[in-house]
């Protein structure tokens, strides 16, 4: 499950399929092209969607108006596909596994998934109780014990399947051969953690107002103690329009910049959402060890107004409707995840990357 803000679309960005693609050439009297002439739309070829006079609108401005829409409908078809794949993939290899063991397929799961699934501890209740319980109102870590253990244990069982299957999977030499969409998404000059060279790039679109944004911290947090100089993340400005004070959060944090406390401010922000109003953010910059004055004086100035909108233009280009969307090696994935899901792509990139580089040195050899 995806948990994100969504932005709020206009009328204006929903465009009509039936209108934009009517497209037809002009012709003369006999229905040919005279000698020498082109129509607009031969003149723009296969890029014409449709034609209006003299005004040709092409496949790349309707897929830039659209890409929104089109960067759902491309990834769900993918998803679609994926999971589908994975299901007949899993079933195979289970299906090999079970009868080279002589056994039934759910005695294999029981053997070697559900009986190794160890039961959570008490201090596993307890640590997540501990970080929740902001979320339970009064409900006391005693009444919530056997939901969480339950919960707990699901979560060890599933992880404990994903690890089986995918030794299955090494056992019997699986390779996928579909490709996710990817999305060229610029990195701007924008503030990141990681080499440049880094093998993994993300890119997240984020909003200082969005609870969902804030959790999403967390994980990022953990993918990068996790991958190490193996994977780079950029951040990158997406302001929702009915968050009022993301804006002015967003610009605060390239005040903070010109002080190289870019990341000490983003992470303060998030840390305290309630407190993003302009005066406010002054008072957190001071605790950071900004010079206040100057700081002021930047953010009262508007000087990264335009910096921030750049930001956000460059997001809706690259299909992004709500936050936090992260690009990773430009394969979209919207919303508050946990590192399982960041993992499972950054691994498949990582392998990629193994093989393109094995092919280049074949290539130089």
């Amino acid at each position: 499950m995806e948990f994100r803000c969504n932005q709020i679309l206009t009328l204006g960005a929903v465009v009509s399929a039936a209108t934009l693609f009517a497209c037809g050439a002009a012709t003369g009297d006999s229905g040919k092209e005279g000698k020498g002439k082109k129509s607009a739309a031969a003149a723009a070829g296969s890029s014409a969607a449709a034609v209006i006079g003299d005004r040709t609108i092409t496949l790349a401005e309707l897929d830039e108006r659209a890409a929104g829409a089109l960067v759902k409908v491309r990834q769900d078809e993918y998803e679609a596909r994926r999971q589908t794949l994975d299901t007949l993939i899993n079933d195979e290899i289970m299906a090999k596994e079970a009868a080279a063991k002589g056994k039934s397929k759910e005695d294999l799961i029981k053997a070697e998934v559900t009986d190794k699934a160890a039961d959570p501890s008490q201090a596993d209740v307890d640590a997540f109780y501990e970080q929740n319980k902001s979320r339970f109102g009064a409900q006391t870590k005693e009444q919530l014990a056997p939901q969480i253990t339950t919960m707990l244990k699901s979560q060890k069982t599933a992880e404990a399947q994903r690890a089986y299957l995918k030794t299955l999977r090494e056992k019997y030499g699986v390779k996928t051969l579909i490709e996710p969409p990817r999305v060229q998404v610029a990195v701007d000059d924008d503030a990141s953690k990681g080499p440049a060279k880094a093998p993994v790039t993300i890119v997240e679109f984020s909003d200082y107002q969005c609870p969902y944004c804030s959790r999403a911290e967390t994980t990022v947090t953990e993918v990068l103690k996790k991958y190490g100089d193996k994977v780079r993340v950029v951040y990158r400005d997406y302001p929702l329009a009915f968050h009022q004070n993301a804006n002015v959060a967003a610009q605060a944090s390239e005040c903070a910049e010109e002080q190289g406390k870019f990341w000490e401010m983003h992470g303060a922000m998030f840390a305290n959402q309630s407190k993003l109003a302009a005066n406010d953010l002054v008072e957190t910059a001071a605790t950071i060890g900004v010079e206040k004055d100057k700081f002021k004086a930047c953010l009262d100035s508007g000087k990264y107004k335009d910096e921030v909108q750049k930001d956000f233009e460059d997001g809706q280009r690259a299909g992004v409707t709500g936050t936090p969307t992260f690009f990773i090696n430009g394969i979209p994935m919207v919303g508050a995840r946990d590192v399982y899901s960041f993992s499972e792509i950054i691994e498949s990139e990582l392998e990629r990357s193994l093989r393109d580089d094995s092919h280049r040195g074949r290539r130089g050899a």
